[in-house]
């Protein structure tokens, strides 16, 4: 493994942590009902709903707010999620995001996610945390982990620029002006199921091999060669070459230049979509997307495999 990280992960590792607080039940409940409020619901028995969840929140000693999944009823597909913030008050009172969020969930099940499969893959558990930078208009990826007890593990982090937090007019022109900087994926796979994040991949391609190899050489081939170097390339379509069960340890590294932004991907779907309408493809959509990408891989088979 070389440990792809890029410049702009380094800085931000150097940073101190986020200084969390002890959560109040108050503010654990209102967290709640702040983020159901935003999602418009014709259901007038939405708000009992929510009211019932509210009721089920508690504390844990070491100031975590906690949900067992048993207490959503039908609602829920994991055991128990638990949330922290760092000044709460922004959130549950001003409706704009706290300085920083962080979220636990054990018990995700991959079959459920995925369409209520029968695969027998083990539950998956999640932590998160985002982190925002006000005076530098960004938002940090710290940790995102995914992993189960069968050894699969899947770590992101990333940062976002031209990210204004500070009031809802502000989120609003963000959502224009947010664009995306940098971020590192590791993947470590233990071989024994397929998909066991219990990701939307195609269910068809689940047990045809070669159909999904030949799927992921397909995306491979489509990089632009001024976004991949040749030995990247090589990594990734020897990390397709294992599919659908390979076991070893993916990396892939993503650094933008300028920044990728929401308009530049709006731009590059929109010209996209005009090119089919129009009949005149020209296969460039990538080449528009990702200019100023640049990406790097590295695949190591797992030592038994590798022998």
């Amino acid at each position: 493994m070389k440990y792809l990280i890029p410049t702009a992960l380094i800085a931000l590792m150097a940073m101190p942590a986020a200084a969390f607080e002890r959560m109040l039940r108050s503010d654990c409940q209102d967290s709640v009902q702040r983020a159901f409020d935003l999602i418009p619901s014709t259901n007038p028995s939405e708000q009992m709903i929510v009211n019932t969840l509210k009721q089920s929140i508690r504390v844990t000693p070491q100031g975590w707010c906690q949900l067992n999944g048993s207490d959503a009823q039908d609602r829920a597909e994991f055991d128990v999620i638990e949330w922290r913030m760092e000044d709460p008050k922004r959130w549950v009172r001003d409706g704009i995001p706290p300085l920083a969020l962080e979220v636990r969930i054990t018990g995700l099940e991959p079959d459920e996610m995925q369409g209520n499969m029968n695969t027998q893959r083990p539950d998956v558990n999640v932590e998160v945390l985002l982190r925002q930078l006000p005076d530098a208009g960004m938002i940090v990826v710290e940790r995102a982990v995914m992993e189960n007890d069968a050894g699969d593990s899947l770590s992101v982090s990333g940062v976002f620029e031209r990210v204004f937090l500070s009031s809802p007019s502000m989120m609003q022109v963000s959502m224009g002006s947010a664009a995306f900087k940098a971020g590192l994926m590791s993947m470590t796979l233990e071989g024994t199921h397929e998909n066991p994040f219990g990701f939307g991949i195609d269910v068809d391609m689940r047990g045809v091999p070669q159909a999904q190899r030949d799927a992921a050489f397909e995306i491979v081939s489509q990089v632009p060669d001024g976004v991949i170097n040749d030995a990247s390339r090589a990594e990734l379509t020897a990390y397709a070459g294992d599919l659908p069960k390979p076991v070893g340890t993916l990396e892939v590294s993503v650094a933008s230049a300028r920044g990728l932004g929401l308009m530049q991907v709006g731009m590059a779907a929109y010209t996209s979509f005009s090119s089919v309408v129009d009949g005149e493809g020209d296969g460039n959509q990538l080449d528009i997307l990702l200019d100023g990408i640049t990406v790097e891989a590295d695949w190591t088979p797992s030592a038994q495999v590798a022998d």
